[in-house]
Parts: C-alpha cells; sequence; structure tokens
C-alpha cells in the first residue's frame, strides 16, 4: 500500500536539498570564476546546463522505477536543483552583459543557455531511459545459471532449425 508523505516530511526533504544545492553553486560558481573569470557568466551556463541534465535523468528514473521514491525526488528536484539552477541568475547574466554594451556575446549566451538546456534534458532523458533498462537486464552469471538449470532439468529449448524438423 503507497503511503502519503507527510507535511513535515516533505518540507525537510526540500529545505535540505534546498540547502545542498544552494551550497553546491556558491562553490561551483567560484570555482568556475576562478578558473574563467568573471567576465562571461560561464558559472551559471554550467550550472543551468548540468542542472537540466540531472533533473531530466532523475525525473526518468523516477518514473520509470522505484530507484527514486517521493521524498528523494522532492530533495533532487524541488530542493536541490531548485535552489542549484535559477532562472533568474540567467536574466541576470544577459542583463549585465547587455548594459555592458556586449550585445553579441549577451546573445550567445542566452542561445547556449537554451540550447544547451534543452540538449541537457535530452542528454538526461536518454542517460536515464539507458539505466533503467540496464537495470531491467539480467546479469551475465544470472543467465548463465539459469542456462545450466535448464540444461539439468532436460528443460533446453532446441534451436529453431530443428524445431521445424
Amino acid at each position: 500500500m503507497a503511503r502519503t508523505l507527510t507535511a513535515r516530511r516533505r518540507l525537510l526533504a526540500v529545505m535540505g536539498g534546498g540547502f545542498l544545492g544552494a551550497m553546491a553553486r556558491y562553490l561551483l560558481s567560484l570555482l568556475v570564476q576562478s578558473h574563467l573569470g568573471k567576465a562571461w557568466p560561464y558559472d551559471i551556463l554550467l550550472i543551468n546546463i548540468t542542472g537540466a541534465l540531472v533533473l531530466a535523468f532523475v525525473t526518468t528514473l523516477a518514473d520509470a522505477t522505484f530507484l527514486i521514491g517521493p521524498t528523494r525526488r522532492l530533495f533532487i528536484n524541488v530542493g536541490f536543483l531548485g535552489a542549484y539552477t535559477t532562472f533568474s541568475s540567467l536574466a541576470l547574466g544577459s542583463i549585465l552583459l547587455f548594459a555592458g554594451g556586449n550585445w553579441f556575446p549577451a546573445l550567445l549566451y542566452l542561445f547556449l543557455s537554451l540550447l544547451g538546456g534543452i540538449l541537457a534534458v535530452l542528454v538526461g532523458d536518454w542517460l536515464g531511459q539507458w539505466v533503467v533498462g540496464w537495470g531491467r537486464r539480467k546479469p551475465p552469471y544470472v543467465a548463465i545459471e539459469e542456462q545450466k538449470a535448464a540444461k539439468m532439468s532436460g528443460e533446453e529449448s532446441l534451436p529453431a532449425a530443428q524445431d521445424a524438423n
């Protein structure tokens, strides 16, 4: 029987994920800016694209399997990724570039953000589908053991060419 999550559990999942997502965003932003500078919003671009990829991946896994339940989904998708990625940062980065007269870099940033985000969602969904498919396959040792058991019990199936005779 499926049980519903208490309001307290939902709130704690979102708060915990939000705290960790905000910290990850801050630390990754510092790291990227220390290596690439602040002249162009490389950090926000990277954060938003990786966030889109993870969001699609987690959503695909949550929809297809029991691996990611409702609490984990709230923690990751709403809490962590909600704090990790934000549209307001994308808008601010664009406005700062436009305000500085950097029209081409601003348009390039918007284009890469949108295209990169869409491609990241597609890749994240594909990865999620791959993991789900991989998880449903039997490990090779299980398939071999099943074949051995079938041989020992005499239930071995004949190849298709022999079935016709």
